[in-house]
């Protein structure tokens, strides 16, 4: 699939990603790249990153380029889908620079942010077509993103981001100190796999359980560290992949491997399905008020949420730059790969 190139590149750059951070020059740095090709945004809020994206729709751009982790991404396509609403959405660059990387390892297209963005401005100026992989997204509530779940993957970010020293060491510990504390039945593994309670239905069906390790929804199959939890999500382009897992810790061990291979859970420890909606209702608090509450990730970001029903459906469709299309300068690099973003990887403030 090729695109036509119209109007520049457009280049967003989360100014809180851990590249950034590091190398505070770096929006700078892509200006020059880009040169009269387009021009860089680095919002310092979510309310300029909204302004920004709204701008485009009277003259969309060639491409939009995202710098940061996947947390980064999710924002910007959410913006994006907000401001050209059934527009189709401009074709995406992804210069990955975040702690988390999932979308761009899952599909293939890590590249080295600069020498890919000067191949895209190279190809602006020459009014040259992109190769695009396209791939839908999920509408989770009011939110676009690739990767969602509760439970278990929730539970699991909390303690990632309970220390600022995140990192693969931290993701790494975090998964031996869980394995440890399965093998004893330890209050640690207890906590991360927290069972969601609630009723979950998809494309309309309700499933017979009620509680849950984690329900997740994804477009892509990896979740990181190599692992590729979502092993359905490629199954139908138009649909996402369900996974809702209700084994217990020990249970889960022999998966593991499986996992890695991209098999998914066994289907006696997880139901799995390829799905247009997933509609999640928490169980009721146990005061007997109306207020249920849920904690969930997109891409990495965490969410906290008071309501009756979530309801994740397919979302628009997400053309991606395929990378080694561009030139053989941009091949050889993999993407770092870790369970869960950082909060200063998202585009809001610090938490």
């Amino acid at each position: 699939m090729t695109g036509t190139a119209r109007g520049g590149v457009v280049v967003f750059v989360n100014p809180r990603s851990r590249a950034n951070r590091r190398d505070p020059e770096l929006a700078r740095t892509f200006a020059t790249v880009v040169g009269d090709a387009g021009r860089v945004h680095a919002p310092a809020s979510l309310d300029e990153l909204r302004a920004a994206a709204a701008a485009l729709r009277a003259t969309p751009p060639d491409v939009v380029a995202v710098h940061g982790g996947d947390g980064t991404l999710h924002k910007v396509v959410t913006a994006l889908g907000d401001a050209f609403g059934e527009t189709p959405l401009p074709p995406i660059a992804v210069l990955a620079g975040g702690t988390m990387n999932v979308v761009s390892t899952s599909l293939g297209l890590g590249a080295k942010p600069v020498a890919f963005l000067q191949m895209l401005a190279e190809h602006a100026r020459a009014g040259l077509p992109l190769e695009l992989v396209p791939r839908r997204c999920l509408r989770i509530g009011e939110h676009l993103g690739f990767v969602f779940g509760n439970g278990l993957a929730a539970n699991f970010l909390a303690e990632y981001y309970a220390d600022d020293a995140y990192g693969p060491k931290r993701a790494a510990w975090l998964l031996a100190r869980t394995a440890a504390s399965a093998l004893v039945r330890g209050p640690f593994v207890r906590r991360i796999f927290k069972r969601f309670e609630g009723e979950v239905r998809v494309d309309g069906v309700l499933l017979p359980r009620t509680r849950f390790v984690g329900v997740n929804a994804a477009t892509v199959r990896e979740v990181g560290l190599g692992f590729k939890l979502n092993h359905r999500a490629d199954d139908d382009p138009e649909r996402f992949g369900v996974l809702a897992i209700h084994a217990p810790p020990l249970a889960l061990i022999v998966d593991l491997a499986s996992v890695h291979a991209g098999r998914g859970v066994g289907p006696a420890r997880a139901f799995s399905a390829v799905a247009s909606t997933l509609e999640i209702t928490p169980t009721m608090a146990p005061q007997g008020d109306s207020t249920r509450e849920m904690s969930y990730t997109i891409d990495g970001d965490l969410y906290r949420v008071a309501a009756t029903t979530l309801r994740i459906s397919v979302g628009p469709r997400i053309r991606f730059v395929r990378p080694r299309a561009l030139g053989g300068a941009l091949a050889g690099t993999r993407a770092p790969e870790l369970l869960s973003a950082p909060p200063r990887d998202t585009m809001e403030a610090a938490r």
